[in-house]
């Protein structure tokens, strides 16, 4: 790679072009105060724009402008056009991925960097020694931001486009040891979701979503207060209802054990009684749904009160199920 541009090297460097001053129009009403160095950079990016020079000077010219802006889709757009015109190459590739991870460290969330990195993948072929190598850059930046959409997104599209046991496996896991540090991760459940249905909307085999429910289980000891297990024990259940819902129920029952000997009240624990009254409702049996209707009430008029209104509507709606099955 040769050394990053400067901009004083630009008027020798594009000697035979005119640089293109920014048109704001007649009467700008609040014209940007940008410094020498941007303007002088990105009159030239115009003037190579405008002339469609998709050569080596340009593309260094392409990394001193997304130094002093790393957000300008239009840039990281020519700098690809640039690479594929003078020929895509391992070598090119890992170049650019480096400036990527270099510009986005201060601009994690940046979604043009994230996008150039896949559309130099997509376009050397993604196979999965690659692959590995883009989670582990991902994992870094996740690392210092667990909630960054776009690293997460880049993520499941690596995932979907090898499609490999192993690496399905190792994202499970990866997502498990997330939700270790941190069990109310919402992302990292999300991933797991993603991560045991290979990345599809079929619903899983009684084996796999039984160790699911158990998992989800193991978690929610940690802390019943947590919405994040149940939430996901539901989603599970769902799917395999007729298999799942005896277990389910019986295991969420087992926490009323866990909150006394904590010395907590079971009737606080709002997620957990939530989830019972979403079991109870999956039954839809008369026994269990008055079960789940005397949950509800109980919630709202004592032990949720300030969610009153929204227990009332889930009263409604189970009184509802109970008279279309009587």
């Amino acid at each position: 790679m040769s050394l990053p541009l400067t901009v004083e090297e630009l008027p020798l460097l594009f000697s035979d072009l005119a640089p293109i001053s920014q048109d704001d129009g007649p009467s700008p009403v609040c014209r940007i105060a940008y410094n020498t160095d941007f303007v002088a950079a990105y009159d030239y990016f115009r003037a190579v724009l405008k002339a469609d020079e998709k050569t080596e000077r340009s593309l260094r010219l392409t990394s001193l402008c997304l130094r002093l802006n790393p957000a300008n889709y239009t840039v990281w757009h020519f700098r690809r056009l640039c690479l594929y015109e003078l020929g895509l190459t391992d070598k090119k590739v890992e170049e650019d991925l480096a400036l990527a991870a270099e510009l986005g460290g201060p601009n994690p969330k940046n979604y043009q960097i994230a996008f150039h990195r896949r559309a130099l993948l997509e376009a050397i072929g993604l196979n999965e020694e690659r692959a590995k190598r883009e989670l582990a850059y991902i994992s870094t930046v996740l690392a210092e931001d667990g909630k960054n959409y776009h690293m997460w997104s880049s993520r499941q599209w690596i995932l979907r486009s090898i499609n490999s046991d192993s690496l399905w496996e190792s994202e499970v896991n990866y997502a498990a040891d997330l939700i270790v540090e941190d069990c109310r991760n919402n992302s990292a459940w999300n991933q797991r979701w993603f991560a045991v249905h290979r990345g599809s909307q079929e619903a899983l085999s009684e084996e796999r979503a039984k160790l699911e429910v158990q998992y989800a289980i193991e978690i929610a000891k940690i802390d019943p207060y947590n919405e994040s297990p149940w939430r996901y024990l539901i989603g599970i259940v769902k799917e395999n209802l007729s298999s799942l819902l005896d277990i389910s129920l019986n295991e969420a029952s087992g926490f009323d054990a866990i909150l006394e000997e904590a010395g907590r009240d079971v009737n606080s624990c709002t997620n957990l009684n939530s989830t019972r009254i979403d079991l109870l409702e999956m039954k839809r049996t008369s026994e269990a749904l008055h079960d789940a209707i005397q949950l509800g009430n109980d919630m709202a008029l004592k032990h949720d009160i300030i969610r009153k209104k929204y227990w009332e509507l889930r009263v409604s709606e189970l009184k509802q199920i109970l008279e279309s099955i009587d």
